[in-house]
């Protein structure tokens, strides 16, 4: 669905909650009548309506439009009926951007068996299904549990798939691949005879303490549990005994720290959160990856949801894909704190100081007034080879703002340095015009020698892990003073020199392969508009043979 409609429905749902007021129909009763309505609509089974009274004619229900696309009764539990949900059994909504985070950590595979045993609105058991699981769910709320039911009907799913019941009152089932969870925090159970079900020999036990060591008992063996957590199951001296239990029958195969108030917009306080991912025992785990969250894409200091840039959920996502992310390792014994995986060891090998092999170029020519340049951003430069892969011609008044770049210079991208935008500048196609205009966000390094060894050691982990980031008024950023200070690992100058000239052919003959298919496509363009006939097409044609 689109953000548009998203917003359609979230003002029809705004204008059926006042309508469902002036029927006289407010808080729970208003909610339950509008589930009774979308239950009906859904087909969901009568037996699984939540007692209560149905809407009146006048409140034009059916007015709201409902569609598969998006995590519906998810924003209806973010945004409206808010006295109703919030802070209930510390439980708050899950944002869709962290349940797709903890969805892809998990690595769910088509035809798993995925529990949720703290459902709430359903956006796990969503996630799961949308990637071919056959789900699960629990939850101890009867209104909850109502609007996980509606969701699954609507996404396709089967509504029976929810139970009402406390997860701690139930047997564990070993029975189920993966476990995803977004559990109540620090809630004290007291209830004597759950404790006993579970062998806590004190009168009180936190919800958090009490799931982690219920939660892999419904996991087969090699199970996965992805679940939030409280910070400081990470850290705290208190609950070092529950880390030891963990680590006895399970291995960490990802731990995520997150900022304070990442769940405060929907709901929830300012306590800080982790993601853990823990395999079941037996298991081999041999690095675990370790990340640091800081920026989510939303404010974290207000109550409401308010994006904002970065989105490093996002950039995590794509990571687990393969694409760079500073804030992200994998170890192997890895600590329980994601930060300090940051502290990197390094092999007692001897260093380089960035700014002993290379000069910021300070003086930057000016771009002529009277012919076109090739216009170079951020976006232009492939962050998995370091190559630009595309440039755009632009008269001179169009490229205000950029610089001019100077062919070979060493283009260093300050802002996000975790997309390791780093590359040398040139042009990535004979027909643009000669003249480079680069992007400010750029810091232009002029090597001393070997240019080619130097990008490499600028674009390596080293780099990344090495650099501190500021924040922005939106995005982080490296500081030029920063940047040059790096030190850098310096092999012997042989094979530094080797290294550069292996490289610097690579290059050539990745540019000349490069033009090659460009050039070829050119060919074919002209000709299929009519401006070369088939003589010069297939003179066109030899000539590429010849370069081939």
């Amino acid at each position: 669905m689109t953000g548009d409609a998203a917003e359609r429905f979230a003002a029809e749902l705004r204008a059926a909650e006042e309508r469902l007021r002036a029927c006289g129909l407010g808080g729970r009763r208003a909610f339950v009548a509008l589930v009774r309505h979308l239950a009906r609509r859904l087909d969901v089974p009568e037996a699984l309506w939540p007692e209560g009274p149905d809407a009146p004619a006048a409140a034009q229900l059916e007015r709201i439009p409902l569609s598969p696309d998006l995590d519906l009764f998810g924003l209806a539990y973010e945004r409206f009926f808010a006295d109703l949900f919030r802070a209930r059994r510390g439980q708050y909504f899950t944002p869709r951007p962290l349940v797709e985070l903890v969805a892809d950590l998990a690595n769910i595979r088509r035809d798993e068996r995925v529990l949720d045993p703290t459902c709430g609105s359903g956006g796990f058991l969503l996630a799961a299904h949308d990637r071919g699981a056959d789900v699960d769910g629990i939850e101890v709320d009867p209104d909850l549990a109502a609007l996980a039911r509606l969701n699954l009907a609507l996404h396709g799913a089967n509504p029976r798939a929810v139970m009402t019941a406390d997860f701690f009152s139930l047997t564990p089932e070993p029975t189920y691949d993966v476990i995803l969870a977004n559990p109540p925090f620090s809630v004290e159970i007291l209830d004597p005879d759950v404790l006993a079900r579970h062998g806590v020999a004190s009168k009180r036990v936190g919800s958090d303490v009490l799931f982690l060591r219920t939660a892999l008992g419904w996991l087969r063996p090699s199970g996965r549990l992805a679940t939030l957590v409280p910070y400081s199951v990470l850290t705290s001296p208190a609950l070092a005994p529950l880390r030891a239990e963990l680590d006895a029958v399970a291995v960490r195969e990802a731990v995520v720290s997150l900022p304070e108030g990442v769940f405060a917009p929907f709901g929830g306080t300012f306590t800080r959160a982790a993601i853990l991912v823990l395999r079941k025992r037996p298991a081999r785990v041999v690095e675990t990856l370790c990340a640091v969250v800081k920026h989510p894409g939303y404010l974290t200091n207000r109550r409401r949801f308010i994006r904002a840039a970065p989105d490093e959920l996002v950039a995590l996502r794509l990571h687990l894909r393969g694409a760079p992310y500073l804030s992200a390792v994998r170890v192997a014994r890895a600590p329980w704190v994601p930060e300090e995986a940051f502290v990197v060891e390094r092999a007692d090998v001897p260093v380089f100081r960035v700014g002993d092999r290379a000069v910021v170029r300070v003086r930057r020519g000016k771009l002529p007034t009277d012919e076109p340049c090739a216009v170079i951003s951020l976006a232009d430069v492939d962050a998995r080879t370091g190559e630009i892969i595309a440039a755009v011609p632009k008269d001179p008044a169009e490229a205000d703002g950029f610089v001019r770049g100077e062919p070979g210079d060493l283009l260093y991208g300050r802002m996000r340095p975790e997309l390791n935008k780093v590359a040398m500048a040139e042009s990535p196609d004979d027909a643009l015009p000669e003249t480079l205009a680069v992007s400010p966000e750029f810091l232009p390094l002029v090597a001393h020698r070997e240019p080619e060894f130097l990008l490499l050691a600028l674009r390596s982990v080293f780099a990344r892990e090495g650099l501190p980031v500021t924040a922005g008024q939106t995005r982080p950023r490296a500081r030029e003073g920063d940047i040059v200070d790096l030190e850098l690992p310096d092999p012997p100058p042989v094979s530094r020199a080797r290294l550069n000239a292996i490289l610097a052919r690579a290059r050539a003959e990745r540019r000349r392969l490069r033009q090659l298919l460009l050039d070829a496509e050119r060919l074919y363009v002209e000709w299929g508009r009519g401006e070369l006939d088939d003589e010069a097409l297939e003179a066109g044609l030899a000539e590429l043979e010849g370069r081939g």
